[in-house]
């Protein structure tokens, strides 16, 4: 009985060591078993040998485009953001088996910058290339390219232009030589003309005899483009004094007066352009004759008028002759001291003149300002003023009163000392009582009529 005891004891023993020790090696053998279904393998990236661990890295090799990455097209950029986001990175265990790269294929660089920018990069990119026969049984985590045919068609193209570039053949970098620059042609200097000072004419005549107290002689002068020069430019002298312009009969002609002295008379004409050339005329000498022997140089007509204050034509239009020279403010006094006229002016007939008013005994005695014309007047704040019955002037009626003057119908903005009339002029001197609106002129911008 003893000894049946002893091997039972012994057989429970060895049970008892064993059993703990197999179920150890099952739950080893079992969480193994699982550990290898659990081991995430690698899988093969469709995209040139890239696994899908570096494709989630957003890793871009040259010449390959996935993601959507194709140029131009936004929605492939929008793809690669949700693939990144939707699919986690997987985790490689230290037990995970060795693999052995394979060779990357030579690729020619797109873009010449890129292939400098690598050459010059000391830190090569590294990758990981997957085995080149994916597993079949496993992909689950594979990222699936699916580019559409226009994608295709676009990266052909790409492709197709990179081939073309000479560039890239070879996969060498040809220097750009620079186009050779024309050098540029002198500009032609023109030949100097062979006279380029001023041009200057006048009516004078050398050794002439001027029956008149005075001599009135016109000037004018241009640059050799042909521009008329300005009174500034002309240096005119007299029997050796200075003499100034009287006036500008028209554009580029000047009015000069010299008075005469008896016997002989110097005059000299000198013309100074803008580049500082020089015309001297040959001095002119004129000798004075007897003055009872002057003749008119024609004739023209005068008619004072007044209608603005009720009076209409105070003088019919009338005649009187003009002498050589002679500015239309000498012709005037002349005519109103044939006509039995007082007159009032400033300046003189030489330069400066201005009729200021007329006078004759009860010449204004009887006017009125007509209604339709008052109206205006009133209408303009036009300041009324008293009037003197025997003179018509500047600041009776109103304070914007005054003499005007027209030449053949138009309005002469100049002084009557600055025209010479012509043979045949019809002068009208007429009375306005502001500012010309009320004859036609205007002056101001205004022109209310005709009276």
């Amino acid at each position: 009985m003893k000894k049946r005891s002893k091997g039972k004891n012994r057989k429970n023993k060895i049970w008892t060591n064993v059993l703990p020790l197999a179920f150890l090696m099952l739950f080893l053998a079992v969480l193994y078993s699982g550990f290898r279904q659990e081991k995430q393998e690698i899988q093969t990236d469709p995209i040139q040998g890239i696994n899908a661990q570096s494709s989630l890295k957003g890793y871009l090799g040259k010449g390959y485009a996935y993601g959507g990455q194709d140029k131009g097209n936004s929605q492939g950029e929008q793809d690669f953001i949700q693939q990144a986001q939707t699919l986690p990175e997987p985790t490689v265990t230290p037990q995970e088996e060795k693999i052995t790269p394979s060779p990357v294929p030579a690729v020619t660089p797109a873009d010449p910058e890129e292939e400098i920018q690598d050459k010059t990069d000391p830190t090569p990119v590294q990758v990981t290339d997957a085995p080149t026969v994916p597993d079949p049984d496993s992909q689950t985590n594979t990222i699936v390219y699916e580019p559409s045919g226009e994608e295709n068609s676009t990266e052909h193209e790409e492709n197709a232009s990179d081939q073309n570039d000479d560039r890239n053949q070879d996969g060498a970098q040809v220097p750009v030589t620079p186009a050779p620059t024309e050098a540029p042609t002198p500009t032609p200097v023109p030949e100097e003309p062979v006279n380029q000072y001023p041009t200057v004419a006048t009516d004078l005549t050398n050794g002439e005899t001027v029956n008149a107290s005075y001599r009135t002689f016109y000037v004018q002068a241009k640059d050799w483009y042909g521009n008329s020069l300005s009174a500034s430019a002309l240096q005119i002298t007299g029997n050796g004094q200075r003499l100034s312009s009287r006036g500008e009969p028209s554009d580029g002609i000047f009015a000069y007066r010299l008075d005469l002295a008896e016997g002989a008379n110097t005059i000299e004409i000198r013309a100074t352009d803008e580049e500082g050339r020089c015309t001297t005329l040959p001095v002119f000498t004129i000798y004075k004759g007897s003055e009872e022997e002057q003749q008119p140089a024609g004739s023209v007509t005068i008619s004072i008028e007044a209608g603005t204050i009720g009076l209409g034509t105070i003088l019919p239009a009338a005649s009187i002759g003009f002498y050589q020279g002679e500015q239309l403010s000498s012709v005037l006094l002349r005519f109103l001291q044939t006509q039995g006229f007082d007159w009032r002016n400033d300046g003189d007939v030489s330069g400066g003149f201005y009729l200021k008013a007329i006078g004759r005994g009860g010449i204004a005695a009887s006017a009125a300002i007509p209604q339709d014309l008052m109206d205006h007047l009133i209408a303009a704040n036009c300041q009324l003023s008293e009037h003197d019955a025997n003179w018509i002037g500047e600041f009776d009626f109103t304070m914007e009163s005054g003499w005007l003057y027209f030449v053949n119908g138009e309005y002469m903005n100049v002084g009557m000392s600055a025209y010479f009339p012509a043979d045949g002029d019809e002068i009208r001197l007429r009375f306005s009582l502001y500012s010309g609106a009320d004859v036609g002129a205007g002056q101001t911008g205004e022109t209310w009529g005709d009276w």
